[in-house]
């Protein structure tokens, strides 16, 4: 008997089609993607995990994170307006500046490079000079492929500080700092898990570099940060132990000031996790929030004259913090410790929106 449907024969490699695996590196499920790519100029290995609002285009959201980098999440796209100052290829992330640095064990400045605890004595340099923005920012991480969840997908980074290991000589606790990139519909979340492997208690701050694009006048961007005070600092910035207040200061960012007036490279203390801080580029109609979990009381704020870019740093403790704590400023310093076999984990969020249609 002649088929009575020709068509169906038609339709169904199509059918079948649509049940092929997606090819190694890549995935989707629902409005999400992810999928890894290779930098031709570098050699390197990143994810890109993106977020599609087929309905409001504006409200797509993507991002691309590098483990072999440092784990820097070095691009962050709202519709199609990036967010932070990306390298011209990957080789840049290990030059610095770019994307969102992580800052492990001791965010921002070390004085002479060295601190103590609990007897212990720790030295990152051998000159003496002052030590910045710690030991893993550039060392490769290790990853695994992202995984779908309801509403996001997650990236898992993580580096390990065992005997061999790059950075272990410098900072001898074995243990395991993972860092994981989760991509929902509204916001990125990056979480970082500390977990003590050693039979000492291990001291330690984390913090987030973020490199966020200037989009347009200065006087049109604006910050703020809802902090309790500011850090005095000496002239090569690191804090005294001293807190500031804020009222009628150059520095108090409580109600939003323009990038345009601000030229700082300053710590500010006493952020609370139920006042976010953030910024908006107003004439962009961009705002980016920056929640954060309790444990991060601290923020730097840097916003170098002339350049491309300004920093909000959500930090876990101060500048210096090791040796802020050995000086018994523990209140100041908010130095986090992990008691052996334990782990700790906190949060920040990337929450970027638009202010108007």
């Amino acid at each position: 008997m002649k088929n009575p449907f020709p068509f169906l024969l038609l339709l169904l490699p199509a059918a079948v089609a649509q049940d092929v695996p997606a090819p190694a590196g890549e995935g989707r499920q629902g409005p999400f993607r992810w999928k890894e790519e290779k930098d031709a100029a570098s050699g390197l290995s990143s994810w890109q995990l993106r977020y599609e609002n087929t309905k409001e285009p504006r409200l797509n959201l993507s991002i691309r994170v590098c483990p072999e980098a440092g784990a820097n999440l070095y691009s962050m796209v709202l519709g199609e307006t990036e967010l932070l100052h990306v390298p011209a290829d990957l080789t840049g992330l290990h030059r610095g500046g770019t994307g969102t640095p992580i800052l492990y064990p001791t965010p921002n400045r070390v004085r002479n490079g060295r601190f103590a605890f609990e007897g212990r004595e720790f030295k990152f340099s051998d000159d003496g000079k002052t030590t910045i923005h710690g030991l893993v920012l550039k060392a490769p991480w290790k990853s695994e492929t992202p995984k779908p969840d309801d509403d996001g997908v997650t990236l898992k980074t993580w580096i390990d500080f065992e005997p061999g290991a790059p950075a272990y000589d410098r900072f001898p606790f074995k243990h395991r700092l993972g860092v994981e990139y989760r991509l929902s519909s509204r916001a990125v979340r990056i979480r970082f898990t500390v977990d003590n492997r050693d039979d000492r208690k291990l001291p330690f701050g984390f913090a987030l570099h973020p490199y966020f694009r200037v989009l347009g006048p200065r006087d049109q961007t604006f910050l703020r940060v809802p902090a309790q005070s500011r850090m005095e600092a000496t002239p090569d910035l690191l804090p005294t132990g001293t807190l500031q207040p804020l009222e009628g200061a150059p520095f108090d960012l409580r109600r939003p000031r323009p990038l345009s007036e601000l030229a700082l490279d300053d710590v500010y203390w006493g952020v609370k996790p139920e006042e976010a801080p953030g910024y908006e580029a107003r004439d962009t109609g961009v705002r980016v929030d920056l929640p954060a979990s309790e444990h991060f009381t601290h923020m730097v704020v840097y916003t170098p004259k002339g350049r491309p870019f300004f920093c909000m740093e959500n930090q876990t403790c101060s500048t210096d913090a090791h040796n802020l704590h050995s000086r018994g400023l523990a209140k100041e310093a908010h130095l986090l410790v992990v008691e052996p076999g334990q782990s700790m984990s906190g949060w920040v969020e990337f929450r970027p929106s638009w202010i108007r249609w």
